[in-house]
């Protein structure tokens, strides 16, 4: 009885000694990774699938990186944070990283993100409404901020109306929030939002939907760009080469395993899996053309994101295009 007492005793202090070892090891592990920061342009979900897989996978840890993803929020933008140090690394729009820019910001983006501008117009498909010119006398609601300001989804809806010279005097155009709400419940004919998020919402409430993506017509702009201050930048270039290299191969391996991508990313999101993995394969498109490797930059689409803000009178001067984003870091990850 006393040499069993004496075997569970051993066998308790060795498994515990394995445990602490254990433990000890990985919290020293992680106080040897650089701690960086990323802050997203909106709250958890698939939209940022590739970043979650890099966490998630390992592929921060591999590069010595322990990465916190924070979420959106109202009282510290993305841009406010990146600018002012509380977050080294942030994910935003073209649109919003050029206004900045051109107000002083010293912000570049280091990857595009989405290539294709994911912005649609979307209607119940028992309206019979499939393109724009079907808007005349109709009511159009647009997403806008809560406090009216145009968003890249009202920007590039006048962009595209003006470029198919549709006279929106002929239409009803009304604010509308974040969700299909008004168009389900008949306020608008068309609404508009991400053909990646919104549309779905619809049709996981029962509903058949048309979309119309305003990329298709013409108005495409760079979306989703991972970016960084420019003292980041040039004091600390092999991070940034890490933080880059990582966060592709996240995305590389969320398009290529889409199952154990939403596993990630349900780590983070409260939405329902149906509607992370709708959102993740109706990204793939956007963010994987094919034509150029991911995270891919072209001076002639940051060129595109520029002429649209000024003609839509976004911005009201005009800066060189190369001091917006970097290809540098992008061009020694894929040995270019």
């Amino acid at each position: 009885m006393n040499k069993k007492i004496i075997f569970l005793l051993l066998f308790f202090i060795i498994a515990l000694s394995f445990v602490f070892f254990f433990f000890n090891r990985k919290e020293k592990e992680d106080t040897e990774l650089i701690p960086v920061s990323l802050e997203l342009k909106w709250l958890h979900q698939s939209q940022f699938a590739g970043n979650y897989t890099a966490k998630e996978r390992g592929f921060y840890a591999d590069e010595g990186l322990n990465v916190t993803l924070i979420p959106f929020s109202f009282e510290n933008p993305v841009i406010k944070s990146v600018t002012e140090g509380s977050a080294m690394f942030g994910i935003t729009g073209a649109d919003e990283l050029l206004i900045a820019r051109t107000q002083g910001a010293p912000l570049k983006a280091l990857a595009v993100i989405y290539k294709i501008n994911p912005v649609c117009a979307y209607t119940l498909k028992k309206s019979g409404i499939t393109k724009p010119q079907d808007f005349i006398g109709k009511t159009i609601g647009i997403e806008r901020a809560s406090d009216g300001t145009e968003v890249n989804i009202g920007i590039l809806y006048s962009a595209m109306m003006s470029k198919l010279g549709i006279d929106r005097s002929k239409i009803k155009e009304i604010t509308i929030g974040y969700d299909p709400s008004e168009l389900l419940s008949g306020k608008t004919d068309v609404s508009t939002g991400y053909i990646i998020n919104e549309p779905h919402r619809a049709v996981m409430q029962g509903h058949e939907i048309n979309t119309i993506l305003m990329a298709d017509y013409g108005v495409n702009m760079y979306a989703d760009v991972l970016f960084a201050s420019e003292s980041t930048i040039n004091q600390k270039p092999e991070l940034v080469e890490k933080m880059l290299r990582a966060t592709l191969k996240g995305w590389q391996y969320a398009i290529e395993n889409n199952d154990e991508a939403i596993s990630d990313v349900l780590k983070y999101s409260k939405n329902a899996a149906s509607h992370e993995i709708y959102m993740l394969k109706s990204s793939i498109p956007l963010i994987n053309t094919g034509d150029t490797p991911l995270g891919w930059m072209e001076k002639t689409k940051w060129e595109q994101v520029q002429n649209i803000l000024f003609e839509q009178k976004i911005l009201n001067t005009i800066i060189n295009i190369e001091d917006i984003y970097t290809i540098e870091p992008l061009k020694k990850i894929y040995n270019r």
